[in-house]
């Protein structure tokens, strides 16, 4: 007698929205890109199930803690890096956005937020020449959060991490945020954050 192997309910299988993972992209940069790509979902994710109208949560948080785990992983010097970067950015920046979007579609604004302030090279705006209008005003109001950096990056991995979701944050986002909350608790009396 043959048994069928359980299988997920098709409800169960997504997260209910479209993502902005990208299977030739995966393909074509691996475990780096797999994982940026799930942070910024989860991330996201995370907002939708947390935002409430009495948030006390910065402006654009999802962007700033996005952009802080680009400045912790990725140095925009580095080709292959930087070749990543772009292939994600222009993926996402093409998507036809529906009614709700797609989930991790922070990810460029946390990219166009270190480049206005400086943070990465300049060359990197011809990645948004598409945008008619560049969200300054989200730069604006970032820079006081990026100003207490380490403060908030603690803050607001330690709210993503408390957040329940079903399903929940994937593995390697649970591992990157638990650094992120640890090492700006242990450095935020020491500067500034390294890189590597």
């Amino acid at each position: 007698m043959k048994l069928a192997l359980p299988q997920l309910e098709k409800e169960r299988e997504g997260l209910g929205r479209p993502t902005i993972m990208d299977r030739a992209l995966a393909a074509r940069h691996g475990v780096a890109y797999v994982h940026l790509a799930a942070f910024a979902i989860d991330v996201d994710r995370i907002r939708d199930a947390t935002e409430s109208d009495d948030d006390d949560r910065p402006f654009a948080w999802e962007v700033f803690l996005s952009a802080r785990y680009l400045l912790w992983r990725f140095d925009p010097k580095a080709e292959d890096q930087r070749a990543l970067l772009e292939d994600a950015v222009q993926s996402i920046l093409e998507l036809r956005v529906g009614d709700e979007g797609f989930l991790g579609s922070q990810l460029p604004f946390a990219v166009w937020v270190l480049v206005a302030q400086g943070v990465w090279p300049k060359d990197f705006e011809l990645w948004f020449k598409t945008w008619k209008k560049k969200p300054r005003d989200m730069v604006k109001e970032l820079a006081a959060v990026f100003a207490n950096g380490d403060e908030q990056e603690r803050s607001l991995a330690q709210m993503c991490l408390n957040a329940e979701l079903s399903p929940p944050i994937a593995p390697p986002s649970k591992e990157a945020l638990t650094v992120m909350a640890q090492r700006a608790a242990l450095l935020a009396n020491a500067g500034t954050i390294p890189t590597e």
